[in-house]
C-alpha cells in the first residue's frame, strides 16, 4: 500500500513543480511582453505630431544616409529630411534620428529631430528631449 501512495505523492510532487515552472514562464512571459512605457500610445509621447502620408512614407523605406525635401512638414514648409539612425526605442517602437533643416533667410538652419512609428496609426515627430531650443519653429 505505501508503495502505491508513494507513486501517487511522487506524481503530485512533480505535478506541482511543472505548474510552478509553468507560472513562472507564464510570469516572465507576460512581463516582457507587456510595454511598461505605454506601448505604442500617442499619449507616451507628448507634443509629438503626425508626419503626414508624405514623410510616413519616406520614413518607411529610408536608410540611414537617406534624403529628401518636403515642400509641407511638422517643421515647417520646404525641409530637407535625412535619417540618421533607424533604431528600436525602450516602448519597442522603431524610431528614426532625424536632422532636419531649412533655408532661413540667408541662413540654413538645422535641427535634430526623432520620429517613431505608432501602431496603426503612422509615424509621429518631436524634438529630441536633449536639443536645446535654439532653431526654427512650425510657422
Amino acid at each position: 500500500m505505501s508503495n502505491v501512495l508513494d507513486g501517487v505523492s511522487g506524481g503530485f510532487g512533480r505535478l506541482t513543480k511543472w505548474l510552478q515552472v509553468g507560472l513562472m514562464a507564464a510570469a516572465v512571459t507576460g512581463c516582457a511582453s507587456q510595454s511598461h512605457y505605454g506601448g505604442n500610445d500617442v499619449g507616451a509621447m507628448p507634443g509629438a505630431a503626425p508626419v503626414g502620408p508624405e514623410i510616413s512614407t519616406f520614413l518607411d523605406n529610408a536608410t540611414p544616409g537617406t534624403i529628401a525635401a518636403f515642400p509641407k512638414s511638422p517643421w515647417g514648409s520646404n525641409v530637407s529630411v535625412i535619417v540618421n539612425e533607424r533604431y528600436f526605442s525602450g516602448s519597442g517602437r522603431l524610431c528614426a534620428h532625424l536632422d532636419v533643416s531649412r533655408s532661413v533667410g540667408a541662413q540654413n538652419v538645422s535641427q535634430a529631430e526623432v520620429a517613431c512609428v505608432v501602431e496603426d496609426q503612422g509615424w509621429y515627430t518631436q524634438r529630441l528631449v536633449t536639443q536645446v531650443l535654439t532653431g526654427f519653429s512650425n510657422p
